[in-house]
């Protein structure tokens, strides 16, 4: 099974070092010294949670959180940090963290919180056969791979995955994906399937949404 990957964003080696000890058995850990070095890993690949210090050497915390929440609206955020008047409390929950943790910190107390965030972000994780639809950034995956989907494709897409096995008639998917109000071209739905099944093929998988001619469409699993 896949381990969870955990982005710590800490100048200090030493802080580091209880990092690595702590989380390296259980979680995938990857470590950055500055912001900028983060955020161009976070571009290339999203974390499962993140920890991050507010005092660094090139950038501020706090504009990194926002740099975060510009890519990524869900993915659990907790600083740690020597800022521990609430002041900076409070703006680092405005500015979207989910935690904060004053240092020095208990270890098993930060595992503890550690554990609790992934648990309420997996809350948005689902899965059907090879695909895996995550709610925090609104993408699906197969095989670990991006398919890329706009905002309606992957509305489109998750639905028929939530349904998996099930046909689900065209009228339900243009109200649930399009809205009751839509009033447009009646193809629109078969193009948008028509673009899933070429991203899924694309991705390495085979054509696992089912027409049922007349009614609507089915997603199976392989």
């Amino acid at each position: 099974m896949k381990k969870p990957i955990i982005d710590i964003v800490e100048d200090d080696e030493g802080i580091r070092e209880v990092y690595e000890g702590a989380f390296e058995s259980e979680y995938d850990v990857r470590m950055f010294e500055c912001g900028r070095d983060f955020l161009r890993a976070l571009s290339a690949e999203q974390p499962d949670l993140i920890l991050l210090d507010i005092m660094l050497p090139d950038m501020d915390g706090y504009s990194i959180l926002t740099a975060i929440r510009e890519q990524n609206e869900r993915v659990p955020v907790i600083i740690v940090s020597a800022k521990s008047d609430e002041i900076s409390f409070v703006k680092g929950l405005n500015k979207g963290a989910d935690d904060y943790m004053s240092k020095p910190f208990s270890v098993l107390e930060l595992m503890a919180r550690v554990r609790t965030n992934l648990r309420r972000a997996n809350l948005y994780l689902s899965s059907a056969g090879d695909f895996t639809v995550d709610r925090n950034t609104y993408r699906i995956r197969f095989r670990d791979r991006d398919l890329g989907l706009t905002l309606k494709e992957y509305r489109l897409l998750d639905l028929l995955i939530g349904k998996a096995g099930v046909t689900v008639d065209r009228d339900t998917l243009f109200r649930e994906v399009w809205g009751e109000d839509y009033i447009g071209e009646t193809r629109t739905l078969d193009m948008h399937i028509a673009t899933l099944r070429e991203k899924i093929k694309a991705a390495g998988g085979g054509d696992c949404i089912v027409t049922v001619r007349g009614v609507g469409y089915r997603f199976e699993a392989s």
